[in-house]
């Protein structure tokens, strides 16, 4: 990379661009590189803007912050704008916002790979269930946190200062650019100074552009985005499965015990991702529905008393690496002789030396606890609950994960016709 020595300038209105170039990651000495990028609109890659400036005499000048703010990304070949937004519903998206996934480009290239060798996994990926939803449903919950201790109107809000790694000289500015789209696409940048004057970095017959242009106000810099698809895997390679065939989840007992001639037991399952070549995808994280049932929750359930073979069937969960358990209270209580108990009491009645926590946490997977009980009681909704508010039977849920990579994985998760087992079907 040819730099450009310059003094501190003294004035700051700047009319002319010594040097403009756009370029990802820290590939700031290639021209027109390619990059991969799943096309799950939340897998980033980081875009830099790199400028130097010039008066109308030709000495050095600062360009304010209001100009850097308003640099866009445009198509290479048209011109037209990239979206600038933190919305992540348009096809093509640039941000200062972050989402919080991981970009690696090597196991990108082994999905390139994957897809020469075993195209049937990525021939119905139409339906496209990756793809993101409503933006308060799928931000990382610390990103979620942040934009309401900030308000709404930090959502238009974005960091327009230089950046620390600029080099001497230079002005930078970055942008993160997710893709929805199955056709690549070329980028480049544009920058309007006080005047109205246009800059972009998208003239080919500047030719191999080392960031200097034409020296006539002419620039020639750019960069390909390459989206592709996550391959649609079958059941198998979703959670641990019994080696019997059955298709069951392959559950780790935790706790078992009997309490006043009443059967009871804990298992934990565990959910995680892995490709056809054995490789795990670490899940980042669970996304909450929309709308949680305001009695059954997020959980399989079902109960049934006044019976000899009455039973009890109800699912909990631990986050990736989490030991506290989540989505655990519903149904709120139960009764037997008379009596209430929330979930929690229960396991500790019934399991004297049990508490309700995660035994076998793995980072990168969700588990997803099961306990059953023969005990003859009721589910109910309230602690005043009578036989009329009984819980009734719900024997499956949605359930979806987001990976480290931006893509989500939709299931049903559903009881066996016995309740002892789970079912996690890929939809």
């Amino acid at each position: 990379m040819n730099t450009v020595n310059l003094t501190l300038p003294q004035a700051s209105n700047w009319k002319q661009l010594a040097y403009f170039r756009v370029f990802v990651e820290n590939d700031a000495h290639l021209q027109n590189a390619r990059y991969p990028i799943l096309n799950n609109k939340r897998q980033q890659i980081l875009v830099t803007v790199r400028l130097a400036a010039k008066d109308a005499s030709g000495n050095p000048a600062i360009i304010p912050q209001s100009d850097l703010a308003n640099i866009r990304l445009i198509d290479y070949n048209t011109s037209a704008l990239i979206d600038f937004t933190n919305n992540f519903s348009g096809e093509w998206t640039s941000s200062r916002l972050h989402q919080g996934y991981t970009w690696d480009r090597g196991f990108l290239d082994s999905i390139r790979t994957l897809k020469l060798e075993q195209p049937a996994l990525f021939s119905d990926n139409q339906h496209r269930a990756d793809i993101a939803e409503p933006l308060e449903v799928n931000l990382p919950l610390q990103v979620q946190d942040q934009l309401e201790r900030q308000g709404s109107d930090s959502l238009t809000l974005y960091n327009t200062e230089t950046t620390a790694e600029c080099p001497n000289g230079y002005q930078c500015i970055q942008f993160y650019v997710s893709t929805g789209a199955r056709a690549p696409r070329r980028l480049a940048a544009r920058i309007i100074n006080g005047d109205g004057t246009t800059f972009r970095t998208n003239y080919p017959e500047v030719g191999d552009d080392t960031g200097q242009g034409d020296r006539l106000g002419k620039f020639n810099s750019s960069f390909e985005v390459e989206p592709i698809s996550f391959p649609h895997l079958p059941n198998e390679n979703f959670g641990d499965r019994k080696p019997d065939g059955t298709g069951y989840l392959k559950h780790t007992p935790v706790s078992s015990n009997r309490f006043d001639k009443q059967n009871y037991h804990a298992t934990e399952n565990h959910l995680n991702i892995r490709m056809p070549s054995g490789r795990k995808v670490p899940i980042k994280s669970v996304v909450h529905p929309i709308e949680l049932h305001p009695i059954l929750g997020a959980n399989t359930i079902w109960g049934h008393g006044k019976s000899g073979q009455s039973r009890i069937s109800h699912t909990y969960m631990g986050y990736p690496g989490e030991t506290h358990t989540r989505q655990s209270q519903p149904p709120n209580y139960y009764s037997w002789s008379d009596s209430f108990w929330p979930f929690s009491d229960l396991l500790t009645i019934a399991f004297p030396n049990y508490q309700t926590r995660i035994a076998n946490p793995r980072a990168g997977e969700v588990v997803i606890g099961h306990f059953t009980s023969s005990v003859n009681v009721y589910f109910y909704m309230y602690r005043n609950a009578n036989p009329g508010s009984q819980i009734h039977a719900k024997l499956s849920m949605p359930l979806s994960v987001i990976d480290i990579y931006g893509t989500q994985h939709n299931f049903t998760l559903s009881l066996s016709g016995d309740y002892s087992n789970l079912i996690l079907n890929k939809v």
